[in-house]
């Protein structure tokens, strides 16, 4: 299979409804890796600094999406909206136990 793309998100959104959608996908991908701490952590006590650091970038990416709407929404803007998500079939190398 080829890699593959498709529309996430697309449109033109008011202040709140970007809001809704932004800080859902945000969220959403913090709880994906608090998830992921807490499984690796109780299975294998492994190493957590990937998803702590996602973790304070996705953070970071939730206040400056949250001054992009109070600037368009004090401004009487709208927001385009637009992401798409690729996908990759990746051969991962067997793991030797």
């Amino acid at each position: 299979m080829e890699n593959q793309s498709f529309k996430l998100v697309e449109g033109e959104f008011t202040p709140v409804e970007a809001a809704d959608v932004l800080f859902s996908l945000i969220g959403d991908k913090i709880k994906f890796h608090n998830l992921q701490m807490l499984s690796n952590q109780e299975r294998f006590g492994g190493d957590m600094s990937h998803s702590l650091k996602r973790i304070e970038e996705l953070k970071a990416s939730k206040n400056l999406v949250k001054e992009i709407i109070l600037e368009a929404r004090d401004k009487g803007y709208t927001l385009s909206l637009n992401s798409r998500v690729e996908v990759t079939l990746v051969k991962t190398p067997e793991k030797v136990f």
